[in-house]
């Protein structure tokens, strides 16, 4: 068993959740001990940086009203403009940078009964120059009696003073205020005084101040206006100093602008926390040092050697204490003693089991290539129907029997861990035709319908095994079409991307019997159906639906059901699978080659399977001899010329292999004849053997004429070798069955595909030169030949002359 996690990491971990806890239990009562006190010094804090900056910025504003009584006092006792005139000039000469402008505003027509407008307005510009300026005197402008800052001071008792709200002065831009007191001559209204200030060093201070001290400052004037703002963000919980002052009501508001009061007080017990955390660290290193020696080392070593004797053996550990952990130590070895036991005799049954399947599936598989064979041999003579039909019952009784020979195989290799995967390119179209080939028949013969849908891409290719994903497809098909007596029988393919990885989707849905929810569970496990009456039923081993699982999980994928009762059955496997390249496929079809003149030597010690190969071989043309050994297979080799050797495995003096071996170092031209192996023998490291000791392929038993054929072909080339010649191809289907492949070829786009099937029709058909059917043919081949597909009027000639073919 792998170790995931480690006991040294647990303790340390159990270690620092509780200094983790202690810290937090010691920083939530020094934050209780420190949050109040600590809290009510950083407010008074604010509280008295927020009255320093107010007196900071109401002193210039005091200074100003002095200025501004002074003026009112030139208004007053000026016994002439000219004297009021030199006066004021003299004051703003002197004022400070906040006092930039003012003056003094008669009464109209109070100075000159005929002039009405005789303000003395003076404004101390940037080079520090004194100007007066005339254009408030302007009737045309309205006259300054009207403005706000005249009317509020027009008969208020003398003394009083006005402040206008704050405003940008439209010539410099910059915030002004405007302080007005009215003056009396005699004790009559005379006129107001006033005196402009800029704001713009009160701005400048506040955000120096704001900077120094690392504070938010706002201030606003008595209408609620603001006048300036600095680093002045509200957040949760942020502390806020408020300060009304002057006569004028201003308000200023303090924060702390880069942390709130709670962050001081976590960084005050944080602190404290620093402070004593070495000595916690100290602690805990000693008791990890502790625990580790007295508790952890002792079981890791424990582990250390269950490790080490999993192939067997006691736990040897020095360990004298009379605890748990010596009661576990002398507890394993007393199970090791009987699981070593217990493991020899499970090696030998296992050992058993697999010589008992290897010779099953031989012994059964020799017999039944006697049967298959004689009734495929049969099948081609002359029979009456009835003896037809009969023999065709055999054949398919027997072909039954090696498919349920062939599932307890393939689930014994999934037991014991034999089963592997044989990638290979392929196109799906291969798998789709063959399920459609063989279950179009079946369930036309039930009375069911039966449909293929794809939503693959055309042409779609796939790194895979092509066997296993038919080996699925066939086993759920052969439910659906056992279990469904009305309806229908459907195979929908598709592709589904989970977690970036490509699946193939299969789904084969059914209108059948269905499965009650409590089975649909048991099913995928081996022996098991859904009822104890399904085998008596319909038969079946209980293997189809745990091989499909066993395949779909080796092939990183799932599988699943969803059935209803009397409704039917959907299930669905998804297959992890890779795309690849398209490849020149060689037609499928079924090729006879004449093969008179060949010899071939049959290695076979079973009589019945030599008569049935001889017999096959015979009607294909080969010339035959026969023994029964390896040994008489080497010396026949030596002392003669074959063209072809089927070699059967286990046979007496010497088997398959070593004949083959003996046969390849051999010194001349025969020791390069094709052998091809004949065995019943299904488990993959016989045949690898057979190939590894020089056979070029396998046939496998029972024989099969279609395979053999196709063994044939693919070693044409060898089979021919001793021979000057090579024989004419033809294709065993009618001319009708050629254009239609012709036309499938051709819609698909298959150039080298189509080129073959032109050729077999050439070789198949007896013409004359000059026939019409010739040099159309002749034409067409001539564009397929340079890679372009024949005109349409080419094939509906074809057409219409092969209708007598």
């Amino acid at each position: 068993m792998e170790i995931r996690s480690s006991l040294k990491r647990k303790s340390m971990f159990a270690l620092i959740v509780y200094l983790c806890f202690f810290l937090a239990t010691i920083g939530s009562l020094t934050y209780l001990a420190v949050d109040s006190p600590f809290r009510k010094e950083l407010k008074q804090y604010l509280d008295l940086r927020a009255e320093l900056l107010s007196s900071q910025v109401l002193d210039p504003l005091n200074r100003s009203v002095g200025v501004l009584q002074s003026i009112v006092s030139i208004a007053q006792a000026s016994e002439s403009q000219e004297e009021a005139s030199r006066m004021l000039r003299s004051i703003f000469s002197t004022v400070d940078d906040v006092v930039i402008s003012g003056g003094i505003w008669p009464k109209p027509f109070s100075v000159d009964p005929y002039v009405k407008y005789k303000g003395l307005f003076f404004n101390r510009a940037t080079d520090g120059n004194i100007d007066q300026l005339y254009s408030w005197n302007n009737p045309e402008a309205g006259g300054y009696d009207s403005e706000v800052w005249y009317v509020s001071g027009m008969e208020e008792p003398s003394g009083s003073i006005f402040w206008s709200p704050v405003y940008v002065d439209s010539f410099t831009q910059i915030q002004m205020i405007t302080v007005t007191s009215p003056y009396y001559v005699n004790g009559e209204f005379a006129g107001v005084a006033t005196v402009d200030l800029s704001l713009q060093s009160l701005t400048e201070l506040i955000s120096l101040h704001a900077e120094r001290y690392q504070l938010g400052v706002s201030l606003k004037d008595s209408f609620g206006s603001t006048i300036t703002e600095h680093n002045f963000r509200l957040r949760d919980g942020a502390y806020v100093s408020k300060y009304t002052f002057g006569d004028f009501n201003w308000k200023l508001d303090v924060v702390n602008s880069h942390r709130l009061v709670d962050d001081d007080v976590y960084d005050l017990v944080m602190s404290v926390e620093k402070g004593i955390l070495p000595l916690l660290l100290f602690c805990l290193m000693f008791g990890y040092y502790l625990i580790n020696r007295y508790l952890i080392n002792p079981i890791v070593v424990i582990a250390q050697k269950v490790d080490d004797s999993k192939e067997g053996g006691i736990i040897d550990v020095p360990y004298n204490s009379q605890d748990e952990i010596r009661y576990l130590i002398d507890t394993f070895n007393q199970k090791t003693v009987y699981l070593e036991a217990e493991k020899i005799k499970a090696q030998a049954s296992t050992k058993s089991k697999s010589i008992f399947l290897a010779t099953l599936s031989h012994e059964i598989r020799t017999p039944m290539n006697g049967v298959l064979g004689m009734a495929q041999i049969l099948l081609r003579g002359d029979l009456k129907p009835q003896q037809r039909k009969q023999l065709k019952s055999l054949y398919e009784s027997g072909e039954h029997m090696m498919s349920l020979l062939n599932e307890m195989l393939d689930f014994s290799k999934f037991e014991q861990g034999h089963m592997e995967l044989d990638n290979s390119k392929f196109p799906l179209e291969f798998i789709i035709g063959s399920v459609t080939s063989v279950y179009s028949s079946l369930c036309h013969e039930k009375g069911l319908q039966f449909k293929v849908h794809s939503e693959v891409p055309a042409n779609r290719w796939y790194y895979s095994d092509k066997a296993r994903i038919r080996q699925i497809l066939f086993n759920l098909l052969n439910n659906a079409v056992k279990f469904t007596s009305r309806g229908f029988v459907e195979v929908f393919f598709s592709e589904v991307k989970l977690d970036g990885q490509l699946y193939l989707s299969i789904r084969v849905r059914d209108t059948g019997i269905g499965i009650e929810k409590a089975a649909q569970e048991k099913i995928f496990r081996p022996f098991e159906q859904a009822e104890s009456s399904t085998t008596r039923r319909f038969g079946g081993t209980g293997l189809g639906l745990a091989i499909v699982k066993q395949i779909a999980e080796l092939m990183e994928g799932t599988v699943s059901v969803n059935s209803k009762v009397d409704i039917g059955t959907s299930f669905q496997v998804n297959l992890k699978i890779d795309v690849c390249e398209p490849e020149l496929v060689e037609g499928n079809h079924s090729r006879h080659l004449s093969y008179s003149g060949l010899k071939v030597l049959i290695v076979e010690d079973n009589r019945t399977n030599t008569m049935i190969i001889e017999t096959f071989m015979k009607n294909k043309g080969f010339e035959c001899e026969c023994v029964e050994n390896g040994e008489l297979a080497i010396q026949a080799v030596a002392n003669g010329q074959f063209d072809l050797i089927l070699m059967d495995n286990h046979m007496p003096v010497k088997d398959g292999v070593e004949a083959i071996h003996s046969i390849r170092q051999l010194q001349g031209p025969q020791s390069q004849v094709l052998i091809l192996g004949c065995t019943a023998d299904v488990f993959k490291d016989t045949r690898e053997s057979l190939l590894n000791a020089g056979a070029d392929s396998i046939v496998a038993k029972p024989i099969n004429a279609g395979e053999l054929d196709d063994a044939l072909y693919k070693h044409i080339n060898k089979l021919y070798q001793y021979h000057s010649e090579m024989p004419k191809l033809t294709f065993s289907g009618s001319a009708e069955e050629l254009l239609v492949k012709l036309y499938i070829a051709i819609e698909n786009k298959a150039v080298g595909e189509a080129l073959e099937i032109v050729e077999l029709l050439e070789n198949s058909l007896d013409l004359p030169s000059d026939s019409q059917l010739v040099t159309t043919l002749a034409s067409v081949k001539s564009h397929l030949e340079e890679g372009e597909l024949p005109p349409k009027a080419s094939i509906d000639l074809l057409t219409i002359l092969l209708s007598d073919f």
